[in-house]
């Protein structure tokens, strides 16, 4: 019995005389090696000047004793200096005790994100945002009864070891920052909580813009939400530029509703409009691709508050991708799981977020300046189901789709469904036979216009003088002067002349109209009178009734090739006919030409359509400004129908549509 009561015992001193031997490793044996050298150095000086004291003394010369002296108090003081630095201050541990100590407390923190989020039990997020089955069985009924109730930005997000988790964007905001490494759950966030805001507001209350820089999954579903008004990713950069531009005409729109009011917040504006949520997936990669226009953000986020927008900004890595101007106006820091413990201290000043074990996707820390609070968001068990039940609320209560903030860039081919469509959408009216309007009376379309952000009806005005079209061939004049010649054939109170010139002159028809039909013949108008000449009032005598004078209809001259009708030197017999018709304010006449040296302006028009040739010094004397030029890239010059319209000092690219011509051409 004491023999196996003594092998325990002798196992034990066993394992400790192995852990003492264990101690003694080279790294042991080179630190004593090292103490050995620097007290052999720290000492050697102290030593020598010793002797020399000694050996001074003995020989009894007293004066270079005393000069000894000095030295060997500093060699004294130096090596007990030395000695002092060595050794680590009472209280603070070694390097490998501070590494062991940093790696427990590691460790600790790890098993306490652990413990906090296990007990956190998240449901799906129709739990927590809409009734059971069993009290409402139709979910768009109570997303219908929320919505006629007050406004508000307090959603449920997920639930925390409290209770419900929920976050106010208006009281803690206005704006967030979400963080989170590659499958933490940072999508999953962004979709619960657009998904809460949309089933908590109306669409008239409140819209989205969705900028996706990871390819435009994120955002995809949710772009079916009655309160989308813009959603675009980063495989367009170009749409993405026209959304940040669109931001930044909203924000100086809604700064001069406020002024106009006297107002100090646009709360206080009546007809308040919708508060607008933009939210931004992959922050770094916006600011990597379009740095020029991460300042269209920063302003949102300066501004944004008494304005009703508000900024939620999502990203990988928040170190040195996020201003400081941005972070002075960002409250709200959402943090999901990160792989650095100085990206989690970056927002939450804190190291918590790095220890969320990756088994945990959706669990998050929220600093909002008032406290750390650690929740698990909630997924939505049926996204599409969800989204659907929004959009028949909306039709349920006669809320139409928000219009859209910005629009796609202009296409490369504009058919004239699109345009005739895009015509009754924005001018109320088809510009067909009995057309009554003023404004399509006087102006033709002709294609769309773009703003750099959205797009419109272009149309040619025939009242405000002369019209040039110039550009190369090949580019889309003659099928532009057949557009508008189809635009007016059913038009009444208009004459249309039709010519063309070639190397043997100048071919000319005219279209007379006979009642409600039309009809071809060769040129037989007369010479072009003055305008002076012709009756401005009309002649009755005295007792007679006031006859209204006769307005003959406007003579519309479409001139094709008109290179030749513009040459100081040229012989053609029509140019003098052509230059008459071009002073002439009651003829309007719209003529093509391959460059515009000879073209005066405004003698000979005030609106032009240039189509460039790609030649930017060619293309700069023709008209078309610098920024604008750059903003329409370097496939302009290849799209057939790509122009610039110049009308009364504005500068906008135009894409012609194609219409089959049924016009007679000479």
């Amino acid at each position: 019995m004491v023999r196996f009561g003594l092998r325990p015992r002798a196992l034990l001193f066993q394992t400790r005389g192995m852990g003492t031997a264990d101690m003694t490793s080279p790294r042991r044996v080179t630190r004593n090696r090292h103490a050995v050298l620097t007290a052999t150095a720290l000492a050697a000086p102290i030593a020598a000047q010793l002797m020399m004291f000694i050996a001074m003394m003995v020989e009894g010369r007293w004066l270079f004793a005393m000069m000894v002296v000095p030295g060997l108090v500093g060699c004294a003081a130096s090596a007990a200096l030395s000695s002092l630095q060595s050794q680590p201050p009472h209280g603070v541990a070694s390097a490998n005790g501070r590494a062991g100590t940093n790696a427990a407390r590691s460790h600790d923190t790890g098993d306490e994100a652990a413990t906090v989020f296990a007990r956190i039990d998240c449901p799906a997020w129709e739990s927590l945002g809409l009734p059971s089955p069993e009290r409402e069985p139709l979910p768009w009924r109570h997303i219908v009864r929320v919505w006629l109730g007050e406004p508000g930005l307090d959603v449920p997000l997920g639930m925390a070891d409290s209770g419900v988790f929920r976050l106010d964007l208006a009281r803690q905001g206005p704006h967030a920052l979400v963080a989170g490494t590659t499958g933490s759950g940072k999508s999953v966030l962004l979709q619960t909580w657009c998904l809460a805001l949309a089933c908590r507001n109306p669409p008239h209350r409140l819209n989205f813009v969705f900028l996706d820089f990871k390819g435009g999954s994120a955002f995809n579903r949710l772009a079916q939400l009655p309160h989308v008004v813009g959603n675009v990713c980063d495989l367009d950069l170009a749409h993405a530029t026209r959304a940040l531009e669109a931001l930044e005409r909203e924000l100086k729109r809604r700064e001069r509703l406020v002024a106009d009011h006297h107002a100090s917040a646009i709360g206080q504006v009546p007809d308040e409009p919708a508060r607008l949520v933009v939210v931004v997936d992959e922050f770094h990669a916006l600011h990597g691709q379009l740095p020029d226009y991460v300042d269209r953000l920063v302003r949102v986020a300066s501004l944004g508050r008494s304005l009703g927008m508000h900024l939620v900004a999502c990203t990988q890595n928040p170190l040195g991708q996020i201003s400081a101007d941005m972070k002075a106006n960002i409250a709200v820091n959402l943090c999901l799981r990160v792989r650095d413990p100085l990206q989690s201290q970056e927002l939450l000043a804190s190291p918590a977020a790095a220890f969320i074990r990756p088994s945990t996707p959706g669990a998050a820390y929220c600093c909002d300046g008032d406290a750390l609070t650690p929740f698990r968001c909630a997924a939505a068990g049926d996204l599409d189901a969800v989204i659907a039940d929004v959009r028949r609320a909306a039709r349920f209560s006669g809320l139409r789709a928000a219009p859209s903030l910005f629009s796609a860039p202009l296409p490369a081919i504009v058919d004239g469904a699109r345009l005739h469509g895009m015509i009754v959408k924005y001018d109320g009216h088809s510009p067909g036979p009995g057309t009554t309007a003023d404004t399509a009376a006087d102006t033709v379309p002709f294609g769309l216009r773009d703003d750099g952000v959205t797009l419109d009806v272009a149309s040619l005005p025939l009242t405000h003088g002369n019209i040039a079209i110039i550009g190369p061939h090949g580019r889309g004049r003659t099928t532009l002067l057949d557009l508008i010649a189809d635009g007016l054939r059913e038009r009444h109170g208009y004459q249309l002349r039709r010519s063309r010139t070639t190397s043997h002159g100048t071919n000319v028809v005219t279209v007379h109209r006979r009642g409600n039909g039309v009809a071809s013949s060769p040129d037989v108008t007369p010479p072009i009178k003055p305008a002076s000449s012709r009756p401005t009032s009309s002649t009755a005598s005295p007792g007679q009734p006031h006859t209204p004078p006769c307005v003959p209809p406007r003579l519309i001259w479409l001139a094709d090739d008109a290179d030749a009708l513009f040459d100081p030197l040229g012989t053609d017999p029509e140019a003098p006919r052509f230059h008459d018709a071009l002073a002439n304010p009651g003829v309007t006449v719209i003529f093509a030409v391959r460059d515009a040296r000879h073209v005066r302006v405004p003698e000979h028009g005030t609106t032009r359509i240039v189509f460039p040739s790609g030649d930017r010094s060619a293309d700069l004397m023709s008209g078309i400004p610098a920024d604008v030029l750059a903003r329409m890239g370097p496939d302009a010059p290849r799209t057939p129908g790509r122009a610039v319209l110049l009308d009364r000092g504005s500068a906008m690219p135009v894409q012609c549509a194609v219409f089959k011509s049924v016009s007679e051409t000479p």
